[in-house]
């Protein structure tokens, strides 16, 4: 990492703002490299912990017959805590198939599952008028987070 980059925090808002849109956009592609280079390090050094661990935490899984959850124990002196989430996925196929079946039998699917509907912008861009305005009451538009790009200014 250059000195500067070290230094940037010190730098006034002002002084920054004062150089040139290249001399940013140089700046801007460093710190960007330097933050590539550290998540490569970090994904490295976690594969090495994972790998240092696997087998004692999966022995520690095994006595508790604990399959999922936070599991813990000492390494000389340091508290090893393991996080092995549960992702529970539904076929959405299977769930419109049992929502039919409880709305033929007369109940309410609400009661039972969670439903959320949603329009692909793809698709609602390329039907007909008459459909389109259909669904434009049920259409809400929030600005994203803005991002600046700089091109240019390449060393």
């Amino acid at each position: 990492m250059s000195s500067e980059l070290e230094n940037i925090q010190g730098m006034g808002v002002a002084e920054l703002a004062a150089r040139s849109g290249a001399e940013l956009a140089i700046l801007l592609n460093d710190v960007e490299k330097a933050m590539s280079q550290l998540t490569v390090q970090k994904m490295w050094l976690e594969s090495v912990i994972a790998y240092k661990y696997v087998f004692k935490a999966s022995q520690i899984r095994a006595q508790l017959q604990q399959d999922f959850g936070t599991i813990s124990f000492d390494d000389e002196g340091t508290r090893v805590l393991v996080d092995l989430p549960r992702e529970v996925n539904w076929d959405q196929q299977k769930l419109k198939s049992i929502a039919q079946r409880i709305q033929e039998q007369g109940e309410d699917p609400s009661e039972f599952l969670d439903i959320e509907y949603s329009v692909s912008q793809e698709q609602f861009d390329q039907w007909p008028e008459p459909v389109r305005q259909t669904f434009e009451s049920a259409l809400q538009i929030k600005p994203g987070r803005c991002a600046y790009k700089l091109v240019g200014g390449s060393k």
